[in-house]
Order: structure tokens, then C-alpha cells, then sequence
């Protein structure tokens, strides 16, 4: 009897070692696998730190190329200006407010309200620019005093016409010149004009006109 149960036992031990035997190798192995496996290397889609500076320099050489197109600024050296942190030269965008005065200006003009008119084409011509905005603002300062009756006050903005432009308002300028100055009673003077008048624009059909009021 004892023989029988020693063998059974011995039986039971022979099969229990053959069915772990019969196991698949991985399944035994999978936790220590688990336990042991550590990620040694980034996921594939996780940019390299070279790939990131590539496409910092790529952006910056947009924002180089976008500013150099957009700006008017060829008479300015840009090493006369100091670089950005990130190393570009730094250019300094134009100011357009001086635009949207000046168009503000002429909508006062035109609108009546020369005073308004003076005062916002002064700003221009005070600061200088834009420089290619300062003749016509000191034409539109004549006509603006001009319109409101200060002959005398829109005077030296139509000879700074005649000197420094704009060209295509040279006459018109001549042709207030004279009349302003008739009007305030200073005859020698819009003589002198209307001469000049005459010889810089000898068909002018600004002559009849003073001729009509008496300018000699």
C-alpha cells in the first residue's frame, strides 16, 4: 500500500514537470521580459534635435526674405541698425501713419475744414516724412490759408513750391503768388509773379485771368 501511494506521488511529479515542460518559451519568460525591456531610443515620430534647429533656420530665413520684400528701404545700411536676438539685421518697418494723415488732410481740404487741413499736413512737414510727402503738404498748407482768406500766411508755402516742388504744381503756385499778393494790396510783387508765370509757362491759362484783375 505504501509502494502504491509512493508511486502515485511519483507519478504526479513526473506529470506535473512534463506540462510545464510543454509550456511555449515565451509565456514563461513574458514578465521578466517586461521587467528587464527598457525604451532605449525616442519614438520614430519625436523630432531629432537637428531636425528642430533645420526648421528654426528655415523660419528665420522666411521672415529674412518677407521683411527684405515688403520694405522700401534701400537707402538705409543695415548696419547702421543693431541685430535681433536671433541674429538677423533688424529693419525698421516704415510708418504709415504719416499717409493716413496726409489722406486725411485732403478729405479736410475737400471737405471744407482747412483748418483741420493745416494742422494735419504741419505734422508732415514738421517731422519730414515722409520726404516725399513734405513738398505736397507745404502746397496743401498754402491752398488750405489760401481758401480761408490769410493771403499773406499762405504766401511762403507757394514759394517753397516753386523751389522745391511738386513739378506739376509749380504754376498753380506762380498763378496764387501773384493773385495772393494782389489781392493784399502788394502790386509790385504780383507783377514779379506773373512775369515769372509767363516765362516758365509761357501758354498758361492762368494769364488771362490775372490779367482780368488788373495784374501788370
Amino acid at each position: 500500500m505504501n509502494i502504491n501511494r509512493f508511486s502515485l506521488l511519483l507519478l504526479c511529479v513526473v506529470l506535473i514537470v512534463s506540462c510545464d515542460s510543454c509550456r511555449p518559451r515565451g509565456a514563461k519568460t513574458a514578465k521578466n521580459t517586461k521587467q528587464q525591456q527598457k525604451p532605449t531610443t525616442p519614438p520614430s515620430n519625436s523630432p531629432t534635435a537637428a531636425q528642430v534647429m533645420n526648421r528654426a533656420d528655415s523660419v528665420l530665413a522666411k521672415v529674412n526674405a518677407l521683411s527684405a520684400s515688403e520694405l522700401d528701404v534701400a537707402h538705409i545700411k543695415s548696419e547702421d541698425y543693431p541685430r535681433t536676438p536671433w541674429g538677423a539685421n533688424y529693419v525698421p518697418r516704415p510708418d504709415l501713419t504719416a499717409y493716413s494723415n496726409y489722406e486725411a488732410a485732403l478729405a479736410a481740404f475737400n471737405g471744407g475744414d482747412y483748418d483741420r487741413s493745416i494742422g494735419l499736413l504741419s505734422q508732415i512737414a514738421t517731422s519730414g516724412r515722409p520726404p516725399e510727402l513734405v513738398p505736397n503738404s507745404y502746397y496743401w498748407i498754402g491752398e488750405s490759408y489760401y481758401a480761408l482768406g490769410r493771403y499773406a500766411d499762405a504766401l511762403p508755402y507757394f514759394e517753397y513750391t516753386t523751389k522745391a516742388g511738386p513739378n506739376y504744381k509749380r504754376e498753380q503756385a506762380f498763378y496764387k503768388l501773384a493773385r495772393a499778393n494782389y489781392t493784399i494790396g502788394n502790386t509790385q510783387a504780383a507783377s514779379m509773379w506773373y512775369d515769372r508765370l509767363r516765362a516758365e509757362y509761357p501758354t498758361t491759362q492762368y494769364g488771362k485771368t490775372l490779367k482780368k484783375l488788373g495784374v501788370q
